[in-house]
């Protein structure tokens, strides 16, 4: 059942590659542009530096992530 579970995820949830890397060089950027400030005291600004590396990082996952890439008509 598991298994069955995860190739129906696996079917719906198929990312745009191109989505996530707009993501993770949107998110690079605002993190480039956030940590030279590092007033980590300001809670507003800890949030948005924790949001913006779990965007960081959930893009890279996407990316590295091998199951993901299927045979396309592009390929």
């Amino acid at each position: 059942m598991t298994n069955a579970l995860r190739s129906r995820l696996g079917d719906y949830y198929d990312p745009d590659p191109r989505a996530t890397v707009i993501c993770l060089l949107g998110s690079a950027f605002t993190l480039a542009m956030m940590l030279p400030i590092a007033d980590l005291a300001n809670p507003y600004h800890a949030f948005g530096v924790a949001g913006t590396t779990l965007a960081l990082l959930g893009s890279i996952a996407i990316l590295v992530d091998p199951r993901r890439r299927r045979g396309t008509e592009r390929d």
